[in-house]
């Protein structure tokens, strides 16, 4: 049903395509910022919850 709906649609080929390069870049752009992130500030984060 998924794939009738969507061969209806033109340029619907375009719009996946650009939703998943898209969803790539993103992931991959937050994963080497947390990769790249300084250890110091990860660890003050990561105290934030239990200072009062």
């Amino acid at each position: 049903m998924f794939k009738q709906f969507i061969s209806t649609i033109p340029g619907a080929d375009s719009y996946m395509i650009f939703s998943l390069v898209t969803f790539m870049v993103f992931f991959t752009a937050v994963g080497l910022y947390m990769f790249l992130m300084d250890r110091k500030h990860i660890d003050a984060m990561k105290q934030l919850p239990f200072e009062k």
